[in-house]
């Protein structure tokens, strides 16, 4: 069944002005040193917590969820951060476009290769477990420059500009996509661990797809059950992956040893997810505190699965 035009089909005008202002704002990025375009990103999202009331006002609703400990004056430090943050991120994933593996491992310092190693030695597939932590696009692409081969599990963009221009950027650094929800997805994830290969999963979002109840943060949260399922089906690594940035503005990615995962779907995700928090609790300004998170929650007494979001 059709899923209908996307959202750039049906507004072809803010599509267009879309892609006029990212290929603009990429031109003057990637003409820039690093810090330079850094600065430039956290200018934008030091403009972005001015203009965006909703996601301002969503992103203090969440932090109060996750750390109702802290006070509130700590609490808009962090938000204001992490708008700062993801400025950054924009601009440094644009600055990419125009740099070579070589350059992307100059940015980013990478620990636990020998995990990977390790897991390669046993003969098993590799699935990197990851969250929407720090950049998330310059982690795979660092990952890839080393070697890994990896193909990042991921849903389609509306607009189809900013879709095929994030396309592009994986693929520079030879991180293939593969678009959730498609005829071939399930295919081509198979494809992709039998021949050596690595997936890697973000399994921190409420989004439309098969999912279980798991704690986060000490809140109900319906999360992907995907990538459980593959885990266990396939006897793979699950190592959990993540990348923070540093205040010298360069990042560091650490590749964790594979977790021992329970033989339950649930249990396992539960596993994952847990895993995920610590990460965000050690930097917690470099999350989608935007994110709609715990947007639906069980009904009284159940575990039932939630409606689709309309």
């Amino acid at each position: 069944m059709s899923a209908g035009p996307a959202a750039g089909a049906r507004r072809p005008l803010r599509s267009a002005l879309l892609g006029a202002l990212e290929r603009a704002l990429a031109a003057l990025v990637g003409g820039l040193a690093w810090p330079r375009a850094q600065a430039l990103g956290r200018g934008i999202g030091r403009l972005g917590w001015a203009l965006a009331a909703r996601d301002r006002r969503r992103t203090l609703e969440h932090l109060a969820v996750a750390f109702p400990e802290l006070p509130a004056s700590e609490r808009l430090h962090l938000a204001r951060a992490s708008f700062r943050h993801f400025g950054a991120m924009l601009t440094e994933c644009l600055w990419m476009r125009r740099r070579d593996a070589a350059e992307v491992l100059r940015r980013v310092a990478l620990e636990g290769w020998p995990e990977v190693e390790r897991a390669r030695g046993e003969g098993r597939p590799v699935l990197i477990v990851t969250g929407h932590c720090g950049n998330w696009e310059l982690l795979a692409a660092a990952l890839n420059a080393r070697g890994l081969g990896m193909a990042v599990v991921a849903r389609e963009l509306e607009d189809p500009g900013l879709q095929s221009a994030l396309l592009g950027l994986r693929s520079r650094f030879g991180t293939r996509t593969i678009v959730r929800g498609t005829r071939s997805a399930a295919r081509d994830l198979l494809r992709t661990v039998r021949s050596g290969g690595a997936l890697g999963m973000l399994i921190d979002q409420d989004t439309r797809v098969e999912g279980v109840w798991v704690p986060f943060f000490g809140r109900p949260a319906w999360t992907p059950v995907g990538a459980a399922e593959i885990a266990l089906r396939l006897s793979a690594a699950v190592l959990p992956t993540f990348i923070e940035r540093r205040p010298d503005g360069s990042h560091l990615a650490i590749v964790h040893p594979a977790l021992e995962l329970p033989a339950d779907p649930l249990a396992a995700t539960a596993a994952m997810t847990a895993r995920i928090e610590e990460q965000i609790r050690r930097v917690p300004e470099q999350w989608v505190w935007l994110h709609r998170r715990w947007r639906r929650q069980p009904e009284a007494g159940g575990g039932a699965r939630p409606e689709p979001e309309s």
